[in-house]
């Protein structure tokens, strides 16, 4: 194999894998914003017992000086 030839196939790795990278950069982020999209949706409509997990969540915001109503 030549060098140019040993450069091509690198180079094609190499964009196969950053093709590859990206796209699971993508999915881990969609992921990571529905599962807090779930949670903020879960945490703000608890109401059973007695509301504490959502005046945890609630205490939590104002213990973090963010503004929620």
């Amino acid at each position: 194999m030549t060098t140019k030839a040993t450069f091509a196939v690198a180079k094609d790795s190499l964009e196969t894998s950053d093709a590859r990278v990206f796209s699971q950069r993508i999915t881990t982020a969609f992921l990571m914003l529905l599962t807090g999209a779930v949670l903020l949706f879960v945490v703000g409509f608890a109401q059973g017992s007695d509301g504490i997990l959502h005046n945890a969540a609630h205490d939590t915001r104002h213990a973090a000086t963010f503004p929620c109503h």
